[in-house]
């Protein structure tokens, strides 16, 4: 199977607060996100209710990022 690689910014204080999760949870920040990859493939949609404002969050977040 060839493999990608995925590269993405988040803010310090979010990606510590998830990888503190996950490794309580036994996961790597890789793990976790493979794991929510496979969910969406499978359920063929985001595995959680979001919102618009949810959306726009994470949008201003790649704006700051970029700057």
């Amino acid at each position: 199977m060839s493999m990608t690689t995925i590269e993405f910014k988040l803010p310090v204080e979010i990606y510590n607060q998830a990888k503190a999760i996950f490794e309580a949870n036994g996961l790597t920040m890789e793990e976790a996100c493979v794991l929510f990859i496979e969910e969406t493939i499978k359920r063929g949609t985001i595995p959680f209710e979001y919102t618009q404002k949810d959306i726009e969050e994470v949008r201003r977040w790649e704006e700051l990022m970029d700057e």
